[in-house]
């Protein structure tokens, strides 16, 4: 059964497909518009093609920090959780927390290192690994969260 990992916020997007531990497909989506109810509708529009292609029966979240669930945000949460509810996909949400735990050196917890552990996992991730280390404001470390919350319900 394929897994879909999801990472959001109000900009951002990271998706991924996990099956039988192999990395399917990987995307991330840039919205800079102002938030909107609008927004909602779109990042659910996204997931719909995941859940046709690869028959998706489980879907897993990764929370952000209480501190950065904005209303948008529990907004955005409601609607994935709606989405999930009526194609009958299982869902779950992981912690931040839960996500630094599986990096190779537990003294060494970041983002960094949990990308540099899912960059050796699934070497196609090196490009965006890469990119990710020169680009001075964050823009895949979405796209790693959702990778590894997928590998960790599959």
């Amino acid at each position: 059964m394929a897994v879909l990992g999801i990472s959001t916020n109000t900009r951002l997007l990271g998706l991924a497909i996990i099956h039988e531990g192999r990395l399917l497909d990987y995307s991330i989506r840039l919205d800079k518009s102002p938030w909107s109810p609008a927004k909602a509708t779109r990042i659910i529009t996204s997931l719909e093609p995941c859940v046709r292609q690869y028959s998706i029966k489980k879907a897993v979240l990764s929370m952000p920090y209480t501190y950065h669930q904005t209303d948008a945000f529990k907004t955005v949460l409601d609607a994935i959780r709606t989405f999930c509810k009526q194609h009958h996909i299982v869902f779950f949400t992981e912690t931040p927390e839960t996500i630094y735990a599986m990096c190779d050196q537990p003294e060494k917890r970041s983002k960094k290192e949990v990308m540099h552990t899912l960059t050796d996992l699934y070497p196609q991730l090196s490009y965006c690994f890469q990119k990710e280390l020169k680009n001075k404001k964050k823009y895949y470390t979405k796209l790693f969260e959702a990778v590894a919350v997928a590998m960790l319900k599959e």
